[in-house]
């Protein structure tokens, strides 16, 4: 367990660098710059990273495990988690399209449908029994990535719709399977 020391000086490190990812691409952020703004020393970022990649992938992380800890406690309290998981991810949705514009759109796709709640609610999409394992391999990633990008689209835009909407649209897709 980290002493609260390191707790802060992280915490301040994650602050400066998600202040700086709305103003400009992760590419064009320097560890200089990521020190000034968070007021920590260039020694102490590199005491904890080697760059400012491992940083935003450790704030991936917490994003990911905090959703995954919440859902698991969803799942077991309802048939129908869907809307909660997209409240969780509207009300986190600055992070969220943060950490999409600034991760490999792929990569931050499969690390949230990785999560084993996650997979858990959009498993039960597909009727798997109607389908060879070939093609339930092919539909899976179809609706994974086609899922992923609703939700970005929704969660990017000036004014999305209501939590409800896209549940009902996700569930629309589910009976179409």
């Amino acid at each position: 367990m980290e002493n609260q020391r390191v707790r802060i000086s992280k915490t301040m490190l994650k602050t400066g660098l998600l202040k700086l990812l709305r103003e400009k691409p992760l590419n064009q952020i320097t560890v200089y710059e990521l020190c000034k703004v968070s007021e920590i020393n260039r020694t102490t970022f590199y005491k904890y990273y080697g760059s400012q990649e491992e940083l935003l992938c450790e704030i991936e992380a917490d994003f990911l495990r905090q959703l995954d800890e919440e859902l698991k406690q969803v799942i077991t309290q309802s048939d129908n988690a869907l809307p909660l998981v997209l409240q969780h991810l509207y009300d986190q949705r600055e992070l969220f399209c943060l950490l999409v514009r600034s991760a490999p759109m792929q990569e931050f796709s499969a690390h949230l449908f990785a999560i084993p709640s996650v997979g858990i609610i959009f498993q039960n999409m597909l009727d798997e029994s109607s389908y060879s394992e070939t093609e339930v391999k092919y539909i899976r990633q179809f609706v994974f990535q086609g899922t992923f990008s609703v939700l970005y689209d929704w969660l990017n835009s000036d004014d999305p719709e209501p939590v409800e909407k896209i549940a009902d649209v996700l569930g629309l897709l589910k009976s179409k399977l």
